[in-house]
């Protein structure tokens, strides 16, 4: 039976590579009316433009010859900078997303991970919804080290990508796959790890506060209230209020004590500042003060530590895949070879290792005896 050319798969391959219509004809060689006839079903690329296809969009020939297999709603995504972000830049992100929930759907089916905490946060009570957090986890008022795991044990599914766009620190959503819902976070190239614990604790907020909330139905000044109030919870989650403050008032205010107080909170001297304020520990004039002083020194971005400081990663998929290696339930290359005959997910190898946080490798086929020609080595008679 002969396959059918995707138009759907096409524009998301050209989507997730931030590409226009009109790009991507000047790449292929042929008008930007072509692509547009490509996309909507009104015409089909020749095999060689087909072919053509993974060398300029990455993603495999089969990719644009096969339909989604599996019922994927998303109720929406939450970006840590969406006032900033552009929509070429959030389109990639929430096709990553989708590969990412396919993926733990797809591990959830032989690997216990920790079930998604069922608690509704309350936004008049940030501080109360903080603490409840807080104490499930037997977190006490002490430092968290790594925001990740955190987030993993309440259930949450952390992914990682190499994902380098400058407004766009961390993005979030609540997702359904087959009827099974799943909430991820995920954090891209943030630079530093005091700056990854606050966005990460930020998106926690929005699952906590916001999940019945579609972010794209909202106005701006809408979405900056909700912002105002993920934020408000990092704040709160991150420096619990008894346990900062009696520190905070150990020390004269100061840049060198913000730095020692950013040593052992593990977030960065501009959200001490702002927890701070939030709590009148500091007045409106110290606030601006401290962060003329930072300006002056250029501590502002970076800050201090934030270069040597490595950020943290990702677990569970990763722990789930060498289980499942491990225990010899199946290999790397029956993993990528069932994810896509159960969802028809035709990317590469290298998408679908950065989703799990392993090495691309463990999924070539070991089984596989490859054959390697040479030509033979001969001498031509030269006559001189």
């Amino acid at each position: 039976m002969r396959k059918v050319f995707n138009g759907k798969r096409l524009k998301e391959a050209r989507l997730y590579n931030k590409m226009t219509i009109t790009k991507l004809g000047e790449e292929l060689g042929v008008k930007k009316q072509m692509i547009s006839k490509y996309e909507n079903g009104q015409s089909e690329p020749s095999y060689e433009k087909s072919l053509s296809l993974f060398d300029i969009l990455g993603y495999p020939r089969e990719f644009f010859y096969s339909e989604e297999n599996f019922n994927f709603n998303s109720q929406g995504t939450f970006f840590r900078s969406r006032l900033t972000a552009t929509q070429k830049s959030k389109q990639p992100a929430e096709y990553l997303l989708k590969y990412a929930i396919i993926v733990r759907d797809f591990l959830d089916n032989y690997v216990e991970f920790p079930s998604l905490v069922d608690i509704e946060g309350d936004d008049e009570d940030i501080e109360g919804t903080a603490k409840e957090i807080r104490d499930l986890l037997d977190l006490e008022e002490n430092p968290i080290n790594d925001v990740i795991e955190v987030a993993e044990l309440l259930g949450i599914t952390a992914v990682k990508f190499n994902y380098d766009e400058m407004k766009v620190d961390a993005f979030s959503s609540m997702s359904e796959i087959n009827e099974k819902e799943y909430f991820v976070i995920v954090t891209g190239n943030t630079r530093s790890f005091f700056r990854q614990q606050f966005s990460l604790s930020h998106e926690i907020g929005h699952w906590l506060l916001h999940r019945d909330i579609n972010p794209q139905e909202l106005d701006k000044d809408e979405y900056k209230d909700m912002e105002k109030q993920a934020n408000n919870f990092a704040s709160a989650f991150l420096l619990p209020k008894e346990s900062f403050t009696a520190d905070f008032k150990k020390l004269p205010v100061n840049l060198e004590n913000l730095l020692k107080l950013k040593q052992k909170w593990n977030v960065s001297m501009a959200a001490i500042i702002e927890r701070s304020k939030q709590l009148n520990l500091i007045s409106q004039d110290t606030r601006n003060k401290l962060y003329r002083q930072i300006n002056y020194r250029g501590w502002r971005n970076p800050e201090p530590f934030d270069t040597e400081t490595p950020t943290t990663e990702p677990l569970a998929i990763n722990q789930a895949m060498e289980l499942l290696i491990d225990e010899k339930i199946m290999t790397g290359f029956e993993i990528k070879s069932q994810i896509i005959e159960q969802y028809n997910l035709y990317i590469t190898q290298k998408m679908l290792a950065e989703v799990c946080n392993v090495d691309e490798s463990i999924f070539d086929d070991r089984g596989r005896v490859k054959l390697d020609l040479r030509i033979k080595r001969f001498e031509r008679d030269v006559k001189l």
